[in-house]
């Protein structure tokens, strides 16, 4: 089964649009560290991301010493040339190191982790892979695209709305 390492977006995203309820459906391994569920402030989205922890759908992980290290440097060497932060890193480090799939809406970091062979996906991988494991309908998926582009105005405005297109054609 693929592991796929979530950043604090693609959770808050399937938060609201009330996908995060199938992730223990899908045919995928979910990780993030415990950085990235620091982010995760909103009381609401926070419990609902603390029950898939406790179900074991989804495995945070801390990066150990030599990652550590390792980030520290990564963040030495972006200081004042990106606008990445030390929990963007921190998933691309941990992703790289284990040759996971980096699941992130970010658009910076989903650019830095590509200049490091990672391989990055988008929420539109995720919904498609719910709907290829029969997961969800297409109906409902649009309903839940719908939800999520209401939510989050920096996602792939475009490339969302085709795909809804598509789900209810």
């Amino acid at each position: 089964m693929e592991i796929v390492v979530n950043d604090t977006n693609i959770l808050i995203d399937l938060y609201e649009s009330g996908l995060l309820k199938y992730c223990d459906a899908v045919k995928l391994e979910f990780h993030t560290l415990d950085m990235i569920v620091e982010e995760v402030e909103e009381v609401n989205q926070r419990t609902a991301v603390d029950e898939l922890v406790e179900r074991g759908v989804l495995k945070v992980k801390s990066l150990s010493g030599e990652q550590m290290t390792t980030l520290m440097q990564k963040i030495d060497e972006n200081d004042g040339k990106c606008n990445l932060s030390p929990e963007d890193i921190s998933v691309m480090i941990y992703a790289k190191e284990n040759g996971y799939r980096l699941l992130t809406g970010d658009k910076t970091l989903r650019k830095a982790a590509m200049l490091e062979n990672v391989t990055v996906s988008g929420i539109l991988f995720l919904t498609n892979k719910m709907i290829d494991d029969n997961v969800i309908s297409g109906p409902e998926m649009a309903d839940a695209l719908e939800r999520m582009i209401g939510t989050n105005k920096r996602l792939p405005l475009k490339q969302i709305r085709e795909k809804i297109d598509e789900l209810r054609s």
